[in-house]
């Protein structure tokens, strides 16, 4: 518990190293596409229909990477459709290579093969396991990993980051190699401690009001000197000890707890079909037509209500929506948002759907700024279920059902203390942490001394 606390500290601060969605888009090359591209062959490919594909750069040639319905991912060079299912070592040092150019890392070198490692245990890795890790000989210790299936940069870390990932977030979430990667049993051992730990607080709030009341002397304690201060600390900090413990707990999702309905169906409802071959190669057939910016690094081509569009992505996260069949930009309007709302959420009432452009108690920022600005529906079912979609693409971002509500306000709410936006400006927010997180911390600390003197006295 005193670890949590100390490590508590770092994080309000120094996050886990990852890289989002906007610094992996600026690890890609600009796409170049003007004599693309050869018709994708049925036979070398072991699906055919798709939930999206993806145009990218890999090495120095445009390939197609191919998400299929069953989950498989199939990469194809465009130049000459040859399939291929993993990056050879060869092939990643080349990637790494470019890289390293492009952002002047000085003697980048292969320093692993990797399945995980700290930095990538997470299972949001998986599809791209195993991983080439290349570390850079420069001042900052920059490391990266090379996914061995699509061949783009996953993760980067910096041994800054690295040292305060390892006092901050592994250690409160933790998070070592050696047990996060068992999900289940890493699962269930930060479970059972937060019990032992809410058990441990309650029955100090127990003990600590049990002992004060008025005595002869006059005072309220009966305790001195440390004790004294464990006392009254505990007395005043104990609930809130109570609380950090119990919404550390509800991060877990304990025995299915506020764990939502997910949104699987509304999100088929939103593609309305999947993407066969032909749709494939219709668009890349006609690729090099697509009018686009000098700094775009991605082209996606999904289904939204049974039609196909084309989005071009940019380094810097600028989405255009074109028309798959005639290549004219196309960009969502608030009518269209309105009408994926009848498909996406059939035979149910709305109570409202309009763009949001502040953030409210659902959707804000925390650490990150969140995308502004979004699309926001609340159904008038019982339970009054809130989406978020992207106006550019009409990506579902969110999803608050009743226990998804709960989550918000007993993980988020309670352990973060991001109630209302003036909570969580800043720096009030940070002094009000610095105070409350003080005063739990001195409280456990000075029980973890006593409990040590008792002890050794003991031996």
């Amino acid at each position: 518990m005193l670890l949590w606390c100390l490590s508590g500290f770092v994080m309000m601060y120094k996050p886990y190293p990852e890289l989002n969605y906007q610094q992996q888009l600026q690890t890609l090359s600009p796409l170049s596409i003007e004599a693309c591209c050869n018709k994708l062959s049925e036979t070398d490919l072991v699906d055919n229909e798709f939930r999206l594909f993806q145009i990218m750069m890999l090495k120095e040639e445009p390939v197609v990477h191919l998400y299929s319905v069953n989950g498989r991912l199939s990469t194809v060079l465009l130049n000459n459709a040859d399939t291929f299912n993993d990056i050879d070592e060869k092939n990643a040092i080349q990637i790494a290579e470019i890289y390293q150019r492009k952002h002047t890392y000085p003697d980048a070198q292969l320093t692993n093969t990797i399945y995980n490692d700290q930095w990538t245990v997470s299972g949001a890795y998986n599809r791209h396991r195993p991983l080439y890790q290349f570390a850079a000989n420069d001042s900052a210790g920059t490391q990266w990993y090379i996914s061995s299936k699509t061949g783009e940069i996953i993760q980067r870390t910096t041994r800054e980051q690295r040292i305060w990932g390892y006092l901050g977030p592994v250690i409160h979430w933790l998070y070592p190699t050696i047990l996060r990667q068992k999900a289940q049993l890493w699962s269930q051992v930060v479970i059972w401690l937060s019990v032992l730990g809410l058990f441990l607080t309650l029955t100090g709030i127990y003990l600590g009001l049990k002992q004060y009341k008025i005595r002869k002397s006059g005072r309220h304690s009966p305790y001195k000197g440390l004790s004294l201060w464990h006392h009254y600390t505990g007395l005043i900090f104990g609930i809130l000890t109570l609380s950090w413990l119990i919404s550390g707990l509800f991060s877990m999702q304990p025995f299915g707890l506020m764990q939502g309905s997910g949104a699987d169906q509304e999100i088929i409802r939103l593609s309305g079909g999947n993407i066969s071959l032909n749709d494939v190669n219709a668009s890349i057939a006609r690729i090099n037509e697509l009018d686009i910016r000098s700094d775009t690094v991605l082209i996606q081509g999904q289904k939204l209500n049974g039609k196909l569009f084309l989005y071009t992505v940019t380094n810097q996260a600028t989405t255009t929506r074109f028309n798959a069949s005639d290549l004219q930009p196309n960009p969502i309007t608030e009518v269209e948002l309105r009408e994926l709302t009848t498909v996406m959420l059939p035979e149910t009432e709305i109570k409202s759907a309009a763009l949001m452009h502040t953030e409210d108690n659902y959707y804000f920022s925390h650490h990150d700024p969140v995308k502004l600005p979004v699309y926001k529906i609340e159904t008038a079912n019982l339970d009054q279920t809130i989406y978020y979609i992207d106006p550019d693409n009409a990506e579902l971002l969110a999803k608050y059902d009743t226990e998804s509500k709960w989550y918000r306000w007993l993980h988020q709410g309670l352990h973060r203390l991001d109630f209302t936006p003036l909570m969580r400006s800043r720096p009030l927010w940070d002094v009000l942490m610095w105070i409350l997180m003080g005063g739990t911390t001195l409280g456990i600390f000075t029980g973890f001394f006593l409990g040590i003197r008792r002890i050794y006295r003991s031996i």
